[in-house]
């Protein structure tokens, strides 16, 4: 039987090395996904399913973190593999993505409630922030009201990843990510189909479902919850979409536009 090595990582706060229980090879990864598919006390909805535990294993190794301390931060929304919003922060700080540690400056109250989330990117110059409040980043979670500096913290963390490490949160969602996006009952999850060595092709997003969401994505984007792009890649994972669909969904009507003036004046 192999042994499954420790690998070492950057500590956060002291630049020591510290050891993570990681795979050397996909004999000892799919040794220790079918261990944590056994495992009583692993999240339910990984138990009995290795392949599964194979996908928070390769995210472990990638993240140079430990596969069980990860499977215990996960949880499935909408059929996807979601790492909670704490996560994101250890992730940056185990791969080495981070000079120092990220700080957080509250102000405000009720909807108002803002958090400047700065932080060095390793290797840059000088500090870079993102701001955000409750009324734009809130989803139906009712952590918003019960404990919005935490949400604020985490979902603020998430963002400036986004922005300055993209490399530690390729390829994952948290679950207020998936919260933003209207869940349309009539697009399939495709997440099997995506593991699979032929996937399968997406289906097209109806007429109908699109013109009921674009309002609301429209707002996402208004909001400075996503970006037009990062909201248009996320609903690509699906369903497809036609060249003016995209073109709508990155093209929001302005409040400040000038009318025309030679056209002529309805009656």
């Amino acid at each position: 039987m192999n042994a499954i090595a420790t690998l070492p990582t950057a500590s956060a706060t002291t630049g020591q090395r510290m050891n993570a229980l990681v795979p050397n090879n996909i004999a000892e990864a799919l040794q220790l996904a079918d261990i944590m598919a056994q495992a009583s006390l692993i999240p339910k909805h990984l138990r009995g399913k290795p392949g599964d535990c194979l996908l928070v294993v390769m995210q472990a190794q990638r993240w140079g973190m430990d596969a069980i301390s990860v499977a215990q931060c996960t949880s499935v929304i909408q059929d996807k593999l979601c790492y909670e919003g704490k996560l994101v922060a250890a992730a940056l700080y185990a791969m080495g993505a981070i000079e120092g540690r990220l700080e957080y400056e509250f102000s405000g109250t009720g909807d108002g409630r803002t958090v400047v989330v700065s932080g060095r990117p390793r290797g840059a110059k000088k500090d870079q922030f993102v701001e955000g409040n409750v009324g734009n980043w809130k989803t139906g979670n009712d952590q918003w009201k019960k404990q919005p500096d935490d949400m604020l913290t985490y979902r603020g963390t998430r963002q400036w990843a986004r922005r300055y490490a993209p490399e530690a949160l390729l390829g994952i969602y948290t679950p207020d990510e998936l919260d933003e996006v209207p869940n349309d009952p009539t697009v399939v999850s495709t997440v099997q189909a995506r593991i699979e060595s032929k996937p399968a092709e997406l289906p097209m997003y109806t007429d109908q479902a699109f013109a009921e969401n674009l309002p609301k994505w429209w707002d996402i984007i208004a909001s400075g919850k996503k970006s037009a792009d990062d909201l248009i890649a996320m609903l690509q994972t699906k369903a497809r979409f036609t060249p003016e669909q995209l073109d709508e969904i990155r093209n929001p009507p302005r409040e400040d536009a000038v009318p025309d003036v030679d056209a002529e004046p309805q009656a």
